[in-house]
Parts: C-alpha cells; structure tokens; sequence
C-alpha cells in the first residue's frame, strides 16, 4: 500500500486592508490631504468668487477637494495593483 505525498497548500494572494471595508488606507489618507486641500483653495481664493456654490462654502470645497483626491488615489491604487505580479 503506496502512501500519497501531501501537497503543500497553495498560497492565496493577499488581500489589501481596506477602511471599513470601502477605501483603501492611502485612499482615506488622499481624502484628508483632498480636504486640506479644498479648504485651503477656500480661504485663499474662494472670497474672490461669491456666486460659486463649491467654491463660496468651505464645507463644499473640503468635499470637492476630497472627492478629487479620493477618484485620484483610488486610480493610483488600481494602477499599482495591476502592475504587481
């Protein structure tokens, strides 16, 4: 009675962590840089444009800027995933 060798379990690719189950952690990181940075454009040049919805409230360009950076890193991550072997 011949014994069968055991063959070694295949390694399963690791998956990414992502933050509550959605984003990505550099993504969550792009958005806060995003928001950072859609405040600043407000404070320094949204005063100038009044009758701009995004650009006159500061709540709305953080969300604008965040959006931006969160459709950029989520790209960059995309891009990053694929070229991995």
């Amino acid at each position: 009675m011949k014994l069968k060798k055991k063959q070694p379990a295949k390694k399963t690719p690791e998956k990414k962590k992502l933050a509550f189950g959605l984003f990505s952690y550099w993504s969550m990181f792009g958005m806060l840089l995003g928001a950072g940075g859609g405040i600043v454009y407000h404070f320094t040049y949204g005063y100038q444009y009044e009758g701009c919805a995004i650009v006159s409230n500061p709540y709305m360009s953080a969300i604008w800027g965040a959006l931006l950076a969160l459709v950029v890193f989520e790209i960059w991550r995309i891009i990053s995933v694929e070229d991995t072997p």
